[in-house]
């Protein structure tokens, strides 16, 4: 009788109070009853995004919207509807983003440097009288530089109105062609798209920018992004008897945020659940082999201290870039939990066991938020080994 309570009793006084079937699905409960503290941060999290977007569209406002560039195109007069459109056209434009900040909130615009050459036919001008008006469908606010327009080597002043440009020149003169050219700046905020005005046209577009997205209705031909730069190219014939359009012929560039520090914390807190069962089972897992029994209480604070992390996300991620902000609040995290663990379980070794353990996690957690491609993958792996793990240490245990 004595050798018996002896074996359920053992000499270091550990002792099970509940059975571990029972204290797992309370382990399942405080989880459940800590994805309320991981909602009320998407709460706020949502909250502050939708600040953030309305001051971006503020900023925006004043910026510039998207850019739509459209001509020129020759009229007999500015309010004609007869159109001749150039026999060739060449546009490049070179984009330059940058992040202008309100405050804790941010907004990404552009400045794009705009060169257009091109060609019309003598003759087609010449039907709409000796006096022809160029117009270039741009509005006027957004406009930043404006060069002159060269037509067979003459300069031309540009005349503005608020919606677009035009210019009056004389098409008489020697030559099938007559040529032109000019160059201005303009901004704008979101996307830049220009028409394929001519029978024959090329246009590039290329500059720096963290996530640009080419669209229209072609695709590019030619196509680069790297290292924060992208080029593009588009060329295009319009077959007789094709029917120019005011929406249809665009090509362009859309230049998206990606996935903004908002978005990253959002897709952070849905790792939050497995992040939490995994620390719960590492220090049940621990609890087991030490022999010493760790109270719910104590689940429970380092389930809050898992949930204050994305509290600590939020706040940094408006101040600092998200990296940064991601690893000071894993240090934080990490090295609360390590500390309590190790004064709790009087070992230093198991406490900076979970904290390598939460560190591991986190590293992989950061790694699926800035690879979208692989984060199913990846995660389905680190599921896949940590269960692995489990499953050793629970042979080990059985073992002794």
């Amino acid at each position: 009788m004595t050798q018996e309570k002896q074996i359920n009793q053992p000499a270091n006084g550990y002792r099970t109070r509940m059975s571990y079937g029972t204290k797992i699905i309370l382990m399942g409960v405080i989880s459940g009853v800590l994805m309320f503290g991981v909602l009320a941060v998407w709460i706020v999290s949502y909250s502050r995004e939708s600040n953030n977007r309305q001051v971006a569209e503020s900023i925006a406002n004043q910026w510039g919207h998207s850019i739509h560039l459209q001509g020129p195109i020759a009229k007999e007069h500015i309010d004609s509807a007869n159109r001749i459109h150039p026999m060739v056209f060449d546009c490049n434009a070179v984009v330059e983003t940058k992040l202008l900040h309100r405050n804790i909130y941010e907004a990404q615009v552009f400045t794009a440097n705009i060169k257009m050459t091109g060609c019309f036919n003598r003759n087609r001008l010449l039907e709409l009288g000796d006096t022809v008006v160029l117009e270039l469908k741009l509005p006027s606010d957004q406009i930043v530089k404006l060069g002159t327009l060269n037509i067979c080597g003459e300069e031309t002043q540009w005349q503005t109105s608020t919606e677009n440009l035009f210019a009056k020149i004389n098409p008489n003169g020697p030559g099938d062609n007559i040529e032109f050219s000019t160059e201005l700046e303009v901004r704008g905020s979101g996307s830049i798209f220009i028409k394929e005005i001519g029978d024959i046209s090329s246009i590039s577009i290329n500059g720096n920018a963290s996530n640009p997205s080419f669209t229209g209705s072609s695709l590019p031909i030619e196509r680069t992004t790297r290292d924060g730069r992208f080029s593009a190219s588009w060329e295009n014939s319009v077959p007789d008897g094709i029917t120019y359009t005011d929406d249809s012929g665009f090509v362009g560039t859309n230049f998206l945020v990606g996935v903004d520090r908002y978005q990253k914390v959002e897709r952070s807190m849905k790792y939050s659940f497995i992040i939490i069962i995994l620390t719960f089972i590492s220090v049940l897992f621990v609890e087991i082999m030490k022999r010493q029994t760790i109270p719910l209480l104590n689940y429970f604070l380092i389930g809050v201290a898992l949930i204050i992390f994305y509290s600590l996300l939020l706040s940094f991620v408006e101040l600092i870039p998200f990296g940064y902000a991601y690893l000071l609040a894993t240090t934080m995290t990490v090295s609360l939990i390590t500390v309590y663990m190790w004064k709790m379980l009087h070992s230093r070794k198991l406490g900076l066991s979970i904290g390598c353990l939460l560190s591991l996690m986190y590293v992989c957690c950061y790694i699926m938020l800035n690879m979208s491609t692989y984060a199913l993958l990846l995660g389905s792996l680190l599921l896949f080994f940590s269960l692995a793990a489990m499953m050793y240490a629970s042979i080990k245990i059985n073992s002794n």
